[in-house]
């Protein structure tokens, strides 16, 4: 009886501590542009490491001057901890996996953790850069404004950089491919922020998701995609992105109710 009491109160204390944790843990608020790249890849991992957060829709054109007022950036995503700063999508995952580092995102090894980091340079400062330069110019080729001037202002468009860049995409998204149809993950034998990263950042390129893993109105997934879908290039590209995201995504995304 004595053992039973015993481990009752020590399982008491246990409880009381996991609450006292919870109770210090600041409150995380992510501001989002719902079918951004850069804001899924931030989901995505707030949700991999089952991180409680709150979700505040961003609009475009409408809500940029508000939201340099309150943050300081004029680009979405921006995670708030406790109303303050975290910053944009590096900062904020370099956040998360200092004040949350289980489950890992990072490998341990120092050379699979430069491979992780180059692909996250890869894919989020050249790719998906390059991909939204050459969708910025179909945007304006179809009259879709005032988004499609507002940002090439934002973002430096014109004719000559989307040629620039429309170049480097084809010899970039041949490798990609080939590299991803020789192994599941890439770098080493598990996921890691890599995989999703670049899951997250190919969204302008082959398009966002099929519905049943990622909700959009068909009018805004149609804003996504420079490729055919019928290039069979592609098409390893395809399978593993829809295969990281089926095997690690935790299900369908969908978006917050501000969105």
């Amino acid at each position: 009886m004595g053992d039973a009491r015993g481990g009752g109160g020590a399982g008491v204390l246990t409880q009381l501590g996991a609450r006292s944790m919870v109770a210090r843990m600041p409150k995380l608020t992510l501001i989002e542009l719902y079918p951004s790249p850069w804001s899924e890849r931030l989901r995505w991992a707030l949700e991999w490491k089952r991180v409680p957060y709150a979700r505040r829709a961003y609009q475009p054109l409408a809500g940029e001057e508000e939201l340099r007022r309150a943050t300081g950036l004029s680009t979405v995503p921006v995670l708030l901890a406790d109303g303050e700063v975290v910053g944009d999508s590096d900062a904020a995952l370099a956040w998360l996996e200092e004040h949350h580092p289980s489950p890992a995102l990072l490998p341990e090894d120092p050379r699979l953790r430069a491979q992780v980091r180059a692909w996250e340079i890869a894919a989020t400062e050249t790719m998906a850069p390059a991909a939204r330069l050459v969708m910025i110019g179909r945007w304006k080729a179809r009259g879709m404004q005032p988004f499609a001037d507002h940002f090439a202002a934002k973002y430096g468009w014109s004719p000559a950089e989307e040629a620039r860049t429309e170049r480097l995409l084809g010899a970039l998204v041949a490798d990609l491919a080939r590299a991803v149809a020789s192994s599941p993950y890439l770098v080493g034998d598990g996921f890691t922020r890599a995989d999703l990263t670049v899951a997250s950042m190919v969204a302008g390129l082959i398009g966002i998701p099929a519905d049943e893993l990622f909700a959009l109105d068909e009018s805004m997934r149609a804003m996504f995609g420079l490729l055919p879908e019928e290039d069979p290039v592609l098409a390893p590209l395809r399978a593993w992105r829809d295969g990281i995201y089926r095997r690690h995504r935790g299900g369908r995304v969908t978006p917050g109710t501000g969105n």
